[in-house]
């Protein structure tokens, strides 16, 4: 189905995708030839917000990711294009096939679904099933491991993004923009728990770990300055994609003071408030941040 005009201005939510962005889920740049062809391959008009968040971005990780309904992460939203993943390769051909051989009946009619996000556990998806493939479709989510749940979260993909939130995670940010290995080593040793480092690869960013000491709970350090688009050396397309989007960024632009942050899995445990009593320590200031939003 060819896209018809679509309204200029569709509100996207602030800070939606995540930083950096990791660059094999990166889809090339949306074009409205690539709107028409997938259209045309589902058979259906994608929804207006979907198209325009696009065109921020095509496809990857999210920063918003928490729903309010308690469902899993909506970690990452497929792009358009030949990549992984791609809206385009994201069919409930396999699950469809399964449910008939079992005599399963939820979800029904799946093949109106058109998932968006999913791990092969649950998805959520453009639900079609009410006003058909030429309407904005609804937003569903539906188990595919229990095949318990098929519930409707949002009217339209804008109000679902809309729901969307960051994690809840305490942070302290210290004011330094020293060298990461400089930085650890005074975290160490003002709060007398040893900052590994762990390298940049991982997250595209510096980022050190520690194990506190009493319990199961760690703490890591992770700079805020980093490039805008990061990728893996083992990736087999290291050498092409490493040289998009090299600028540098602020993963947290609110907190332009912060070079680094430090997280704690628990900042209310015995080892959490250690952390927090060496932090006066330090030879730089910290302070703690309010909940990201």
């Amino acid at each position: 189905m060819t896209s018809t005009k679509r309204p200029s201005r569709i509100a996207i939510p602030d800070r939606l995708w995540r930083v950096p962005v990791y660059l094999p889920y990166l889809q090339p740049a949306l074009t409205e030839r690539a709107i028409a062809n997938a259209e045309s391959t589902l058979r259906a008009r994608l929804p207006r917000a979907y198209v325009a968040a696009l065109r921020v971005q095509n496809g990857g990780y999210l920063r918003l990711r928490e729903h309010p309904s308690g469902r899993a992460p909506v970690d990452c939203i497929a792009g358009i294009g030949s990549r992984y993943p791609s809206l385009l390769r994201h069919n409930l051909d396999d699950v469809k096939a399964h449910m008939e051989e079992e005599g399963i009946a939820t979800p029904e009619r799946i093949e109106e679904l058109v998932p968006f996000c999913g791990d092969g556990h649950y998805y959520y998806c453009f639900d079609y099933r009410a006003g058909g493939r030429k309407r904005e479709p609804r937003i569903t989510y539906i188990d595919v491991e229990t095949f318990d749940i098929d519930e409707v979260l949002a009217p339209d993909f804008g109000t679902f993004l809309g729901q969307l939130r960051p994690p809840e995670t305490p942070m302290y940010g210290l004011m330094t923009h020293g060298k990461p290995g400089v930085v650890a080593s005074a975290l160490s040793k003002a709060t007398g728990t040893r900052f590994e480092d762990l390298g940049d690869d991982t997250y595209g960013y510096p980022w050190f770990r520690a194990k506190l000491p009493g319990s199961d709970d760690f703490a890591s350090l992770s700079a805020n300055r980093t490039r805008r688009g990061f990728v893996r050396k083992s990736d087999v397309d290291y050498k092409t994609l490493r040289k998009l989007l090299p600028e540098t960024v602020e993963r947290y632009p609110q907190y332009p003071d912060c070079g680094y942050l430090l997280g704690c899995s628990s900042f209310a445990s015995k080892g959490g408030q250690r952390l927090i009593r060496g932090l006066a320590k330090l030879p730089f200031g910290a302070r703690a941040l309010p909940a990201d939003s």
